[in-house]
């Protein structure tokens, strides 16, 4: 029996390594395939992308031709129009020139108005300041002779002889044995420094003279009474005033009173000693009648109060009856009589004390035949 054995086949190194080779190059073939399928996967989604992009750009392409046809209409109308716009731009241009020139010679007049209304002013100021010392000369110098005040008085052309030297008040007004001083001031700037550099210069012009009231006033123009921020000063134991002309009535009307007062206390000593003790009886009748009617009123209060214990009904029949009771009114003519006549009034009082009893007519015609015999 023959037993047949494989012959082992060796392997040729050279097949092997080309079957690797081959191999490896089907296995870079399948890699190399599958990128080209992914290459070609991306490049028709771009193409996908890509027409519809164009699907939108063609829109939109449209749309710009649609509206580009109406720019061209748009320009085309503008141009047609131009010269009509033109026209008006250069006529608005004109307008405007001329607004302005128009603008200009306004506020030229308006200076030189308000120019001539300040030179005008100014004038009338330096008028007025020039005017100034004569005017206040004047209406002092009227008021001290009006009966109303009857006043001393001086200016600085005729002066009293205490006033002989370098120092001449503008006037002089004779009070309480001495003079008072009113002087004319104006400044055509500061006002009120101007006026705090004359209180310094008039007290030592003034030097202390015993004749010279302790008051001075100062009389500037009303128009510069707005400037004057100080309108009292002391200097040296002088009172300084700053007024205006028109208060010089009521300056001379307040010495008036003090000068009657100054009268009053160089009365006779008798005469004095009458009216003190009026005054003083006044003052103690007036006093004691008014504590009287004071005690009066409280007692009269207390008694209304009592009224307050009766019973509701009471009450309420008092309220409406007092309400019907008419307030009493006295005749003017019977207060008047009494107001100004003592005598009437001591008669009133007489028929109160002790009045007359009535006598009945039959009676009266027998008394009247008696006193006939």
């Amino acid at each position: 029996m023959i037993i047949l054995r494989k012959k082992e086949t060796v392997a040729d190194p050279t097949v092997i390594a080309e079957n690797a080779r081959l191999k490896a190059e089907v296995s870079q073939k399948d890699q190399y395939i599958g990128e080209l399928k992914s290459e070609l996967q991306k490049e028709t989604t771009k193409k996908d992308e890509l027409t519809g992009k164009g699907k939108v750009q063609y829109a939109e392409n449209a749309n710009l031709k649609a509206e580009n046809s109406i720019l061209l209409k748009d320009v085309s109308t503008f141009k047609a129009t131009e010269g009509s716009r033109k026209k008006e731009f250069e006529e608005g241009i004109q307008k405007v020139a001329n607004a302005e020139t128009a603008l200009k010679q306004e506020r030229d007049r308006v200076i030189r108005e308000d120019e001539a209304k300040k030179e005008k002013e100014k004038e009338e100021r330096n008028r007025i300041w020039a005017e100034h010392e004569t005017r206040v000369k004047s209406i002092l110098s009227e008021l001290c002779k009006s009966p109303q005040y009857s006043f001393p008085y001086w200016d600085n052309t005729n002066p009293p002889i205490e006033f002989g030297g370098r120092f001449k008040p503008d006037s002089l007004v004779e009070f309480l044995d001495q003079y008072v001083i009113f002087d004319a001031k104006k400044s055509e700037s500061d006002m009120q420094g101007y006026i705090n550099t004359q209180v310094k210069t008039t007290v030592e012009k003034i030097n202390s003279n015993p004749k010279v009231f302790k008051w001075v006033f100062f009389v500037i123009p009303s128009e510069s009474m707005k400037s004057v921020k100080k309108y009292w000063h002391h200097e040296q134991g002088y009172e300084f005033f700053v007024l205006s002309p028109e208060a010089l009535d009521i300056v001379l009307t307040t010495f008036k009173k003090i000068k009657s007062y100054e009268i009053a206390q160089k009365l006779d000593p008798q005469d004095r000693e009458n009216i003190v003790n009026i005054i003083a009886s006044f003052d103690q009748h007036i006093n004691l009648r008014n504590t009287y009617d004071i005690i009066a009123s409280k007692m009269g209060v207390d008694v209304l109060k009592k009224i307050g214990v009766l019973k509701n009904d009471l009450k309420d029949e008092i309220s409406l009856k007092k309400n019907n009771i008419r307030t009493p009114n006295f005749a003017p003519t019977e207060v008047q009589s009494l107001m100004l006549n003592t005598e009437s009034q001591e008669n009133a009082m007489e028929e109160i004390i002790s009045p007359k009893p009535e006598i009945a007519p039959e009676n009266v015609k027998i008394i009247k035949r008696i006193s006939k015999k």
